[in-house]
């Protein structure tokens, strides 16, 4: 167990305990070698010895020499006892009386040192009620300074002979406590920029292995005017087709040592999951824009432009220039919000990258103001650009010649995901030992279902 100033102060207590019944002990052989004394005065003065009498002078004797030996014995237990305080006041660094582990450098480095002896002795199968746990401090440097190596070698074998050395002072090859002076239960993670467009789309679960939907292609003839003794003619009716959906699976299996998985400092089971958890979250956002729709989603960046401007194209969504090759333009913006219909403004966001929103911020007028004012954001008010709300997504492009910078219109008409299953996990401890195989799926799909209800804003070439 860690040093406390519990377990000294129990020690000092039980200290001072012994040392006051060892006073006691002193004082009733005192007392009894006096009553020895007057005895033996006495029977001096006779000329027999009464057998009594040799049996009183047997007891005190034998008492007087168990008292004696018990006084001995505690004096050298209180030696031990004493020693002991000292080694652990001596590691512990106390300061004074306060007690407790110091707050320097070399305390925290004897207490860190102490707790790695007892590792070693708990994975030895050494640590029992009469272990004597000494803080090694220089073997605990060399592991702390081995570690860091050890960790991106990924093997024995990829370390140096020195390391692998400093290594085995303090771990077992495969596993590493992953406990040293500087190394938190915390891991810092890198950030990587992403998107939602989930958020804004139409999400359905489905139970097989594709979603169809019915879509209507065209509309229905007209007539004309007639009179009241018109004979009326047949007319057109609308063409129907059906948008399909598949299911694309994607998987992940990282593999971790079982020593690693029982030694580590931190959940690294936990930390696995988070991890694979974030990366398919990315790489299924990625796959809704830019997606190529074999085995993955389809994205809605990599559709052609209509044939010809204004006129719905199936299969297409329509690009509207922004008019510069190397900026954003007010009139440009413009076009882009009136070449919705107005059916679908009601629900409309602008889709655009975090850079591109800067670039638009960046927008004057001819006497050099700023000509997007933001709206009260503490007041609950999203940013707004000619009045339509402006949602950010690190999968849009940047501005630059030929690309697709904005998106704007109702995502949630547009674009559809189907989710067949979340992420599942198979944990395989089996076929690559000492290795443990996490192979985690997840199936998923998206793909564009409404060609006509968003636009997006082409850089110009």
């Amino acid at each position: 167990m860690p040093v406390t100033q519990e377990a000294i102060d129990t020690i000092a207590t039980e200290t001072k305990r012994i040392a006051t019944d060892t006073k006691a002990l002193y004082e009733a052989a005192q007392k009894d070698l006096a009553a020895l004394r007057s005895e033996l005065d006495t029977v001096s003065k006779k000329a027999q010895i009464d057998p009594l009498f040799v049996d009183k002078v047997d007891t005190l004797s034998e008492s007087v020499a168990t008292l004696q030996g018990t006084h001995e014995g505690d004096k050298s237990v209180i030696a031990a006892l004493t020693k002991q305080v000292s080694d652990l006041e001596a590691v512990n660094k106390r300061p004074g009386t306060k007690g407790g582990w110091a707050d320097s450098d070399e305390a925290k480095t004897a207490k860190d040192a102490f707790d790695f002896h007892k590792r070693r002795l708990i994975a030895e199968g050494k640590l029992n009620v009469n272990s004597k746990i000494e803080p090694d401090v220089k073997a605990y440097q060399e592991y702390c300074d081995a570690f860091p190596h050890y960790m991106r070698a990924r093997s024995d074998g990829a370390m140096k002979p020195n390391i692998q050395a400093a290594m085995s002072t303090g771990s077992d090859p495969d596993g590493g406590y992953t406990v040293t002076q500087t190394f938190d239960q915390r891991v810092i993670k890198r950030v990587f920029e992403t998107s939602n467009l989930r958020a804004l789309a139409t999400v359905i679960p489905i139970s097989g292995k594709e979603l169809v939907i019915p879509r209507d292609e065209g509309e229905f003839g007209f007539g004309g005017w007639v009179g009241e003794f018109t004979q009326p003619s047949e007319t057109g009716t609308s063409q129907l087709g059906e948008s399909k959906i598949a299911v694309h699976e994607m998987f992940a299996e990282p593999r971790v040592t079982q020593q690693m998985l029982e030694d580590a400092g931190f959940d690294v089971e936990s930390y696995v999951a988070g991890k694979v958890g974030d990366k398919f979250g990315r790489i299924e956002e990625t796959s809704f824009f830019t997606g190529t729709g074999t085995n993955q989603p389809r994205g809605i960046l990599t559709y052609p432009n209509y044939t010809s401007p204004g006129v719905f194209q199936n299969g297409a969504v329509e690009q509207i220039v922004s008019g510069n090759a190397t900026a954003l333009t007010g009139d440009g913006l413009y076009n882009l919000v009136y070449s919705l219909k107005t059916f679908y403004t009601p629900n409309a966001n602008f889709l655009l990258s975090r850079t591109v929103v800067r670039d638009l911020l960046k927008l004057k007028d001819g006497q050099g103001n700023y000509l997007w004012q933001m709206r009260n954001v503490q007041a609950g008010q999203p940013a707004l650009l000619i009045d339509y709300p402006v949602v950010r997504a690190e999968d849009m492009p940047v501005v630059a010649a030929g690309n697709l910078a904005i998106g704007f219109g109702d995502f949630k008409q547009m674009y559809t995901i189907v989710d067949r299953l979340g992420i599942t996990l198979l944990r395989d401890n089996l076929t690559a030992k000492p290795l443990i195989k996490f192979y985690n799926r997840r199936r998923v799909g998206g793909d564009v279902v409404n060609f006509e209800s968003v636009k997006l804003h082409k850089i110009s070439t």
